[in-house]
C-alpha cells in the first residue's frame, strides 16, 4: 500500500514541533511513537499494520507525505499513485518542440560553439614551429636568414627519430673561434663542409624560423627542442585540470542557482581570460590564464546540455542532444580555420574569444530551465515561464495543470517550513539531503563509479585522437578540420542507433568498434596513407557516437534535483582522461610509436564491456527524484 524510505535523522520531540506547525490536528500520545520505533526495529512485525493505524487515525488525507520521527529514525511514506509533478506531461501541453524550444536551442548552441575555443585552442597555440639552428659561420645576414639553405645538410646532423635534419643540434666548427669574429662570419656566405667536424655535435642556442610560418608560444617564450616539449604538452593537461576542478563546483552551483547563471557568467569570464591570455608577457602568466579560462568554461557545456534536453519532451531528447552536440565540432573546425588564416597565436586568442563577451547581453534572452525552477521550488516563476512557452508555441496550459502546480507549491512551502524547523533544531544543511540520499544508495554509487570510468575512457580517446589529427599526412589544419567535421554525420547517425538499439547496447558497441579500429591503425603500414586516414576518421567517428550517447545516458540515469551535480562528478573524472591525452605523444619516447593506440584500444574494450552494467533508459521517464532514479533498471519499472 505504501512505498517506504528510511533515513537517520533527529529525536522524537521534533515530530511534535513539525506537526503542530503543518497540521491542525491533535497528535497521538508519545507512547505511540515509542511503540512504532520498536516495531520498526523488529523484522517480524508486519510494517503495513503499523502504517494502516497511523494513516487512518492520524494523517490528514490532503497530505502526500507522512513524516514519522521515532527515536532517531525518520520514515517517509508515500501513498502509491500520488506522484511528483510530471514535467514531461506539462511540456506536452505547452509544446514539446515548438518555436520556443527551437529558438533557445539555437542560443544554447552558440554557447557550445564558443566552448570549443576554450577547450581546443591550445592545440594551435602550443603547436611546434619549424625552426633550425642558426649557423653563425654560414648565415649571411643579421636580419634575414634562409630557412633551408643548400649547405644545411653539411652543418647539422640527421635526426633519425623525426626522420629529418635536426632542428636543435649542429656540428661544431673545425675552425678556432678566434680566427674570425661573429660579424665576419655572418658577412661570409661561403660554407665548406671541411669547416665542420661531423664527429662533434652540440646543442644550438640560437634559431632561424621558417619565413611566413605560424607563430606560437614556442618562439614567444623560447620553448625549443625535445627537452622542453613537456612545457607544450603541460598546457593541454593544465587546461583539462581547470575543467576537472570546475565541473563539481559548477555542477553544485548550477543545481543551486540555476543553469542560466552558469552558462552566461562562465562564458563571459572564459572569454575575458582568453583575451588576456593572448596578451601574456611570459609563460607563467599564460599558464595561469589557461587554467582559469578552462575553469570558467568547464561547466558551460554540461549546463547547456542539461538545460537543452530539459527544454523538450521525452520524444525529442535524442534529437535535441544531437543538434546541440553538432555545434561543438563546428566550433572546433572554426578554431582550426581561424588559426589557419591568422597564423599568429596572440591575434588568434583575441579574435576567437571576443564573441564570448557578447554573452553578457544574453541575460534577458536565454530563459531559466523550467525543470530546475520546479525542482528548486520556484513554482511561481515556473508557472509564468510555462505560460510564456505555451503562448510562444501557440498552445495553452490547462487549468488542471495550473491547479496541480498550485497544490505542489503549497506542499512545497510546507516542506520548506519543515526544513527550516529541522535546520534550526539540528543545524543541518537541508539542500544537500538529496545528494546524501544518493550517496547512501549502493545502486546509485556503483552507477556513478562505472559512469565516471566510462567518461574517463571516452575523453582520453576522443581528445587523444583530436590532438593527434595533425600528425596525419597532409595539411595539419585541414586534417584537424576534417577530423572535427567527421563528428557531425556521427551525431546524426546516433539518433537512429540510440532509438533502435537502446542506450546500453549502443554504448557498448561503439566503444568496441573504436577498440578494433585503434588496434588496426597500429599495425597498418605508414605508406598505406589512404587506409591509415580512413581508419583514423572512422575511429574518431565511433568515439564521437559513444561520447554523445554517454552525455545523454548520464542525464537520463540521474535525478533532476542533483542531475548536474552527478553529471559534474562523472565529467570531472572524465577530465582525468583528457588530462592524460595531451601527454600521450610522450609515451612514444618511452614505449614506442604503437603505445598510444594500444592504450586507446585496451581501455575502450574494457569500458565497452562495463557499459553493459548500466540500466536501459530507452523510452523511460527522466527521473526527478533519487527514488525514481534507483528504480530505473528494475524488472518491474
Amino acid at each position: 500500500m505504501f512505498e517506504v524510505c528510511c533515513y537517520n535523522l533527529i529525536p522524537v520531540k521534533l515530530l511534535l514541533l513539525v506537526y503542530v506547525k503543518i497540521s491542525e490536528k491533535s497528535l497521538p500520545d508519545s507512547h505511540v511513537l515509542v511503540s512504532l520505533s520498536a516495531k520498526l526495529q523488529n523484522n517480524n512485525t508486519p510494517f503495513e499494520n503499523v502504517i494502516n493505524v497511523i494513516m487512518f487515525h492520524w494523517v490528514p488525507t490532503s497530505y502526500r507525505e507522512l513524516i514519522i520521527y521515532g527515536d532517531y529514525t525518520m520514515v517517509i511514506l508515500q501513498k502509491k499513485g500520488v506522484k511528483m509533478i510530471d514535467i514531461d506531461r506539462l511540456l506536452e501541453e505547452v509544446g514539446e518542440f515548438g518555436k520556443y524550444q527551437k529558438l533557445n536551442i539555437f542560443y544554447l548552441g552558440l554557447s557550445l560553439l564558443f566552448t570549443a575555443s576554450s577547450t581546443m585552442a591550445f592545440v594551435f597555440t602550443t603547436g611546434d614551429m619549424n625552426y633550425r639552428c642558426l649557423i653563425n659561420e654560414c648565415d649571411a645576414s643579421e636580419t634575414t636568414f634562409e630557412y633551408w639553405p643548400s649547405w644545411l645538410n653539411r652543418t647539422v646532423p640527421f635526426d633519425h627519430d623525426d626522420h629529418r635534419l635536426s632542428n636543435c643540434l649542429r656540428y661544431t666548427s673545425s675552425k678556432s673561434p678566434n680566427i674570425i669574429n661573429t660579424t665576419d662570419r655572418r658577412i661570409s656566405s661561403q660554407c665548406d663542409e671541411t669547416d665542420f667536424n661531423e664527429s662533434s655535435i652540440v646543442q644550438c642556442d640560437e634559431f632561424v624560423f621558417e619565413s611566413g610560418g605560424e607563430t606560437t608560444i614556442v618562439s614567444a617564450f623560447n620553448i625549443f627542442c625535445k627537452n622542453n616539449k613537456w612545457k607544450l604538452t603541460i598546457v593541454g593537461t593544465l587546461n583539462n585540470f581547470g575543467q576537472f576542478v570546475s565541473l563539481p563546483i559548477s555542477g553544485f552551483l548550477s543545481d543551486k542557482y540555476g543553469r542560466k547563471n552558469i552558462i552566461i557568467i562562465g562564458s563571459v569570464m572564459a572569454a575575458t581570460c582568453g583575451i588576456l591570455r593572448g596578451l601574456s608577457i611570459n609563460y607563467t602568466m599564460f599558464l595561469i590564464l589557461e587554467f582559469f579560462d578552462a575553469f570558467f568554461s568547464g561547466g558551460v557545456y554540461s549546463a547547456t546540455f542539461i538545460m537543452g534536453i530539459g527544454l523538450v519532451g521525452s520524444r525529442y531528447r535524442v534529437f535535441t542532444s544531437t543538434v546541440l552536440s553538432a555545434y561543438y565540432p563546428i566550433g572546433e573546425a572554426l578554431v582550426g580555420l581561424l588559426f589557419w588564416y591568422v597564423q599568429d597565436w596572440r591575434k588568434f586568442l583575441i579574435f576567437v574569444n571576443l564573441p564570448g563577451l557578447g554573452f553578457a547581453l544574453a541575460y534577458t534572452i536565454i530563459p531559466e530551465s523550467v525543470r530546475w525552477m520546479i525542482t528548486a521550488g520556484k513554482i511561481n516563476e515556473a508557472i509564468e515561464e510555462l505560460k510564456y512557452i505555451a503562448k510562444y508555441n501557440g498552445k495553452k496550459l490547462s487549468e488542471e495543470s495550473l491547479k496541480k502546480l498550485e497544490t505542489f507549491k503549497c506542499s512545497n512551502e510546507k516542506e520548506i517550513e519543515i526544513e527550516e524547523i529541522a535546520m534550526s533544531t539540528t543545524n543541518s544543511c537541508s539542500n544537500q539531503q538529496a545528494f546524501k540520499r544518493a550517496m547512501t544508495s549502493k545502486r546509485i554509487i556503483l552507477r556513478v563509479i562505472n559512469c565516471s570510468f566510462c567518461w574517463m575512457i571516452n575523453t582520453l580517446i576522443y581528445y587523444g585522437l583530436s590532438m593527434s589529427s595533425s600528425s596525419i599526412v597532409g595539411n595539419r589544419y585541414g586534417n584537424f578540420i576534417l577530423c572535427s567535421l567527421v563528428e557531425i554525420p556521427a551525431l546524426f547517425l546516433v539518433i537512429k542507433i540510440m532509438n533502435n538499439c537502446g542506450r546500453r547496447e549502443s554504448q557498448c558497441a561503439t566503444l568496441l568498434v573504436c577498440s578494433i579500429l585503434c588496434i588496426s591503425i597500429a599495425f597498418v603500414p605508414k605508406h598505406v596513407v589512404i587506409l591509415n586516414v580512413l581508419l583514423y576518421l572512422i575511429g574518431k567517428f565511433s568515439i564521437t557516437i559513444s561520447f554523445v550517447i554517454l552525455y545523454m545516458y548520464t542525464a537520463e540515469m540521474f535525478p533532476t534535483e542533483i542531475r548536474h551535480s552527478l553529471l559534474g562528478i562523472c565529467s570531472m573524472f572524465g577530465r582525468i582522461g583528457s588530462m592524460v591525452a595531451p601527454q600521450t605523444p610522450l609515451l612514444i619516447t618511452y614505449f614506442g610509436e604503437l603505445s598510444p593506440l594500444l592504450l586507446f584500444s585496451g581501455s575502450a574494450l574494457l569500458s565497452g564491456l562495463l557499459a553493459l552494467l548500466f540500466p536501459e533508459t530507452l523510452n523511460k521517464k527522466m527521473p526527478d527524484t533519487v527514488l525514481e532514479a534507483e528504480q530505473i533498471g528494475n524488472s518491474t519499472s
